[in-house]
């Protein structure tokens, strides 16, 4: 890809980053209108199609299953999860309307696969050791490396990583989300997608 076309790209992205954060997010778009960049140039997290508390992150273009931490809903319009309280349950629909004789398929859902995503390198992404087989290591949380609102947690013996809700950021000491003064995390532009890849089974 040529410099012209990437900038131009990087521009669209952060014109979209700035109208985002000036008028909160996503609110009053249709997630129904909106599907996963096939350049993967986008950064975009979508609403499940039938439970509250999964959503999808658009990953080279497709579409990648998430679930939000316990408690808590995906909130479309800020992008992120978040209390059941705040937000209401955002869904996408299952089938579009399709105009008789229009030569649109039918919509298929995206099949369930099984996937675990595996960190090529624990020292990489995480600022300190999380070691999911250790009693005294696996109650902890461990800040992401490189993104501040983003923690690792073990779940079923293994490392998976969750988000604060906007505008909080990760406190490993007092091992919960909180304000970004109290955190004393520096926030890195790593590309994480270098760092972790995705195992179909």
């Amino acid at each position: 890809m040529q410099i012209h076309e990437q900038l131009k790209i990087r521009s669209i992205s952060l014109l979209f980053a700035l109208i985002g954060s000036t008028f909160g997010y996503f609110h009053g778009v249709d997630p129904n209108t909106l599907k996963c960049d096939p350049t993967g140039q986008i950064s975009l997290l979508l609403p499940h199609f039938t439970n509250c508390n999964k959503f999808y992150m658009c990953a080279h273009g497709s579409e990648v299953e998430f679930t939000c931490p316990q408690n808590t809903i995906f909130d479309f319009p800020v992008q992120t999860c978040n209390w059941p309280w705040a937000t209401k349950c955002w869904l996408r629909n299952g089938t579009d309307d399709i105009i008789e004789g229009s030569g649109e398929d039918e919509f298929v859902p995206p099949k369930e696969v099984e996937i675990e995503i595996k960190p090529a390198s624990t020292e990489t992404m995480m600022s300190g050791r999380l070691d999911c087989h250790n009693l005294d290591t696996a109650s902890r949380r461990v800040g992401f490396k490189g993104d501040c609102q983003r923690y690792w947690s073990c779940t079923a013996g293994s490392p998976h990583a969750y988000y604060c809700s906007d505008g909080l950021f990760f406190n490993e000491e007092k091992q919960e989300c909180d304000f970004e003064a109290n955190s004393k995390c520096i926030d890195e532009n790593i590309d994480e997608l270098h760092t972790e890849f995705i195992e179909y089974n």
